[in-house]
């Protein structure tokens, strides 16, 4: 039992020393990829192109970034070194290819495209290639999906819709995770760290400006395919966008706003335990879609599930 707790000990206080963050900001003018520690410390730019680079990705080891592109004139999935050596356009594809994701084992990349759009049709599908870029494969076929997502043990993928959904990389056994909210829109955030819960929000309105709130939902231990419980997430009064887990599990991270500046958004991390509220990088544009990468563990050696707060009744 002492050493157990020692170990506890010790993960807690230097986990997150090593954590490193990927996001996507347009500080310099254009949209580049950016890391920092996860205190918000060493802020650094990867890329340098006159086009856009964003929703960047770590790879499970933490040794590569995937992330989209229009360096190529349209959409492309991209992979290069954690440093920013070294990039390579993965799909060369004349569609729109966006928002990768890697499989847990690091073989696969899920991503959406509008490969499969006719002339003057808008739809965009999930699809799962090879690491490298080959064998690619349709997933869905449900018009419009996006922003796909691997679970932790890679039996399932998640994407957005009119809902939120979960499918197997196969295509098979498709079911829906979000619970239905009227008058709202739905967009996913992602899986925690060790699979149990995911995270979206939805918004009462058109407009990032418009009321929004941030949900949990917690899998069912048995039938991973059903849903236990949705939760809100309370937080302070703010705007905000673009939510995911940290790699702790015990803390979200969003774009928010705590002013009226146009287009200031920055990255904030939401300490589920505690409900602080740390802002974790202060400039004048736009900081978004952080993604955190711990080499160390992505939970507690007990498997702690942090509190949730606010419950929201659900209707049988």
């Amino acid at each position: 039992m002492r050493i157990v707790i020692l170990v506890a000990c010790f993960w807690l206080a230097t986990s997150l020393l090593h954590a490193k963050i990927v996001f996507h900001s347009d500080r310099d003018w254009n949209t580049e990829i950016y890391t920092m520690d996860s205190d918000g410390n060493n802020q650094t730019r990867l890329t340098f192109n006159e086009v856009s680079d964003s929703s960047p990705v770590w790879s499970p080891n933490g040794r590569q970034i995937a992330f989209h592109s229009k360096r190529d004139e349209n959409w492309e999935v991209y992979v290069m070194e954690a440093d920013g050596s070294n990039p390579r356009n993965l799909t060369r594809h004349p569609a729109n290819d966006n928002f990768p994701d890697w499989s847990p084992d690091g073989s696969q990349i899920t991503f959406a495209s509008t490969r499969s759009a006719k002339q003057g049709e808008w739809k965009r599908e999930i699809y799962v290639m090879d690491a490298d870029g080959g064998n690619v494969k349709q997933v869905t076929d449900v018009e419009f999906a996006s922003r796909p997502r691997w679970s932790p043990d890679g039996k399932w993928i998640l994407f957005g819709a009119e809902q939120i959904y979960a499918i197997r990389p196969d295509g098979t056994r498709r079911w829906r995770v979000s619970e239905p909210i009227p008058g709202s829109r739905i967009s996913l955030g992602g899986w925690s760290p060790d699979g149990k819960q995911i995270i979206y929000y939805a918004r009462f309105g058109v407009t990032i400006y418009d009321e929004a709130m941030i949900i949990i939902a917690t899998l069912d231990p048995i039938r991973r395919s059903r849903v236990k419980k949705w939760e809100e997430v309370l937080l302070p009064e703010m705007l905000f966008q673009m939510i995911s887990f940290g790699a702790d599990g015990k803390s979200i991270f969003l774009t928010g706003r705590l002013d009226n500046r146009v287009d200031h958004w920055e990255i904030f991390r939401f300490r589920l335990d505690t409900h602080e509220l740390i802002q974790l990088t202060d400039n004048l544009w736009a900081d978004k879609r952080a993604h955190e990468w711990n080499p160390r563990l992505s939970i507690s050696p007990r498997k702690l599930v942090p509190r949730r707060w606010g419950e929201i009744k659900v209707t049988k």
